[in-house]
Parts: C-alpha cells; structure tokens; sequence
C-alpha cells in the first residue's frame, strides 16, 4: 500500500463547558493510537470543525464570555480549555505525528476559523511536539481524493478566504460570518439553557415536541435579525463586525424563521455543480462534512460522502419519542502503488442506551452527564 487516508470530520472538540457536544475521548483516541502503530504511511485527515472554538467561551480574570471580537490571544485562551478537556485526544494525536511518515492535515471549518491564526497553528504543533507533517488547509487532495469541509457551499456561513481577518481598534480580529456573530452574540446563553436539545436531530421533529424552545429561538432570531438591520450598525458604526445586513441574507434568515428551517441546506448538489464546472469531479472519492448526516452518492466512476459527525447527537424517533444515539463513523481510502484508490465508510463500535425524550428535557444536565458516563468521559463541567 502507498498510502492510507483516514478522514473524519465535525468532531468538535470544546473545553469541557455546557456548550461541548464532544464525549468520545476514548473511541476517537483509540481509534488514533491504532492508526499511529500501522507501518504505511497515514494522512489524518480532520475535515474541518475539529475544534470547536465557535462555541467555546473565552475566559478573562475567572469570568466566562463569547466575544464577537476574537484575537489571537482569544484563540490561544480558547485552544488552552479545549486542550485541557479533551487531553485524551490530543495526547493520541501527538503519539500519531511522531512518525515523520504520518500526516495531520487541520482542514479549517465554519467551527474553526481561529486555525488561520498562525500563533494558533504554532501553538497546535507544539501541543503535538511536531512542526513537520501538521498542516492547516481549506482542502485536501492527494491523488484523487479530495476533502474539505463544506461551508464555503453554505450561504450562511461561507466565508472569503482571501481576507480572514479584519482590523478593529488597532487589532487583527478574525472575518467571521454573520451568522457566526450572531451564534455568538445571542444564542449561547439559550444553548446553556437547554443544553443536550441541540444534540437532536431531526430539528422539526423537536420543534414539534417543544415548542418554548422553538418559540424562544424564533423570538430571538427575528429580534436579532431587525436590530441588525436598523440598529446595531447605525450604534456601532465604526465596529467592522456590526455590518449593514446584506438584502439578501435578510430574504434567507427571514424565509428561514417564518418556515421554522433551522437545519443547516444540503451542499451535495452545489458541490457537485462547482466541482463539475473545475472539471474536479474527475476525482474518485469526493469527501464533505458540515452537514451532519450519513450520506454516500456512488455514480459514474465518483462517490460524494458525508460520514456524518463525531460529537454526541441523537435521532428522535416521532412515534415512540425515544433518543438513539448517533453511529460514529469515519471514511478509510487506500491508495495502492499504482495510485488505484479504494475506499469504504467504516463505523465505530460505541455502546450506548436508548433516551426517553420526555425525560430528557426535564433534567436535561442529568442526561449530559449520563451519556458521558457511558462513554468512559468525566471531563466535563456542568
């Protein structure tokens, strides 16, 4: 074999708070450790929302907070909490880069735009004791296989590569998204609030079994919506992160309110008709993330994958209103001496019980820590 590629995506590593979605410190870390003793040569490919830095907060003289104005010592403050929580992980990553044949390839995601911080990049390499094969990228491509994360697809949370920071008061702050500073700015509260009912999926189906949440989450929406449109930019003129609403971003989030569409739009067929017009579909294995779902689309030659995410989530069943959990799973490709590539979708083996829905959401912090539980994780603060 010349190669194996290993990609894995949205894991979402957080520092240990309400607001970390991440327990599966000893499945991934395993899963790692074993690939570091593998003789060929590995390309880890972490496709993008690794770190979860978007909803982690930033702690300043022992008072917590989620700035929209997001430095470089922000990220290095936000990388410390990560890497405390989620020691585990980064301790299996360090013994896998140790062998100068293996890779780690960082594809930064919407979660992650603090990885275009070179101080951050140098600071990951030095949590990994390697500064040679740890690389910090928009895509991966190796022969024909091709990776990246999949935002830049999404109208909401794309973001212009070209200029990944901004000036504010004399400092580099990063260019995030819109809907990132409004994630910020207005909602973390209402995750800490209901902490385990962003792990659930289908969103309509939820919505449809609670509808405070929903109605708490419109009213915010729509009030953050018009004051980004008649206030905030008129109040913080000269604040580069309070920009005038594009109209056409106001016609999105409007149609997205008034249609209860919080799901994040399938990037599949975007993808497809931008790769087609580079001609990139000549590629073998087309690999996304972002969108958190199985998907696999095999035709003529190609296949699209989405593996889905690696943070604790659940599907709610409508009819009998239970909890099960989500499968982790990760995309494995070979590529043969003669550069012939194979590839297969391989899942994770975690046990875990069924939830009661009705249950959950009346102790919602209880249930947090008994999935941790079950996962061998105790890092967590709730």
């Amino acid at each position: 074999m010349k190669k194996e590629i290993i990609v894995l995506g949205d894991i979402e590593l957080g520092a240990g708070t309400l607001t970390d979605d991440f327990i599966s410190d000893g499945a991934l870390s395993s899963l790692i450790v074993d690939l570091s003793k593998r003789e060929h040569p590995i390309d880890l490919v972490l496709n993008g929302d690794t770190l979860d830095f978007l909803k982690c907060p930033y702690i300043e003289n022992g008072k917590k907070n989620f700035p929209r104005h997001i430095t470089e010592d922000v990220s290095l403050g936000k990388l410390a909490g990560i890497y405390k929580a989620h020691k585990l992980v980064f301790d299996a990553l360090k013994q896998f880069c140790q062998k100068k044949k293996n890779k780690i390839f960082f594809i930064i995601g919407n979660h992650d735009h603090d990885l275009f911080f070179k101080k951050v990049q140098t600071k990951i390499k030095s949590l990994l004791k390697s500064h040679s094969n740890i690389y910090f990228r928009l895509q991966y491509h190796y022969h024909n296989v091709y990776a990246e994360h999949g935002h830049q697809l999404d109208f909401l949370n794309r973001i212009n590569p070209k200029r990944p920071f901004l000036t504010y008061r004399k400092q580099k702050i990063l260019n995030i998204p819109w809907i990132s500073l409004s994630v910020v700015s207005k909602f973390m509260n209402l995750k800490e609030e209901h902490p385990f009912l962003e792990r659930i999926s289908p969103y309509p189906v939820l919505f449809s079994h609670h509808k405070v949440v929903l109605k708490k989450l419109s009213w915010r929406s729509l009030d953050y919506v018009i004051k980004s449109t008649l206030y905030y930019p008129f109040r913080y003129f000269y604040d580069p992160t309070y920009y005038m609403m594009p109209r056409e971003l106001f016609r999105e989030l409007y149609r997205r309110i008034k249609s209860v569409h919080w799901d994040l739009d399938d990037i599949v067929e975007k993808f497809k008709t931008k790769r087609k017009r580079r001609k990139r579909l000549q590629n073998k294995v087309h690999i996304l993330g972002h969108i958190h779902k199985k998907y696999i689309e095999e035709k003529d030659g190609w296949v699209v994958i989405h593996p889905d995410t690696w943070r604790d989530e659940y599907i709610l069943d409508e009819e009998t209103r239970k909890l099960t959990p989500k499968k982790k799973r990760y995309v494995r490709v070979e590529v043969s001496e003669n550069d012939e590539v194979n590839w297969e979708v391989v899942e994770v083996q975690i046990e875990r019980s069924l939830f009661d829905f009705d249950v959950v959401i009346k102790d919602e912090r209880r249930y947090l820590k008994k999935a941790a539980a079950e996962e061998g994780f105790t890092g967590q603060v709730f």
